[in-house]
């Protein structure tokens, strides 16, 4: 289901054996088209791990690594 915030989506995740159904926030940048880019987005349950994806994509190691891989699939 889309939000009103570009990129931002809400899931209901099926339940599993372990888990019942719940609702998530899906994360997946739309192209020029309007069009998510991804099949799948990043799935945010809760504050916590929307908190712990904030730090981790803060870090400026992130960056150096997807450069590096950059380079690597361009050659």
């Amino acid at each position: 289901m889309r939000t009103a915030e570009q990129g931002v989506f809400i899931r209901k995740i099926p339940k599993s054996k372990d888990e019942p159904a719940y609702l998530a926030v899906e994360i997946n940048p739309i192209d020029k088209s309007g069009y998510p880019m991804n099949k799948i987005g990043v799935i945010i349950r809760n504050q916590y791990e929307l908190d712990a994806i904030r730090a981790i994509l803060s870090q400026k190691k992130v960056d150096e690594i997807l450069q590096t891989i950059e380079k690597i699939s361009h050659q």
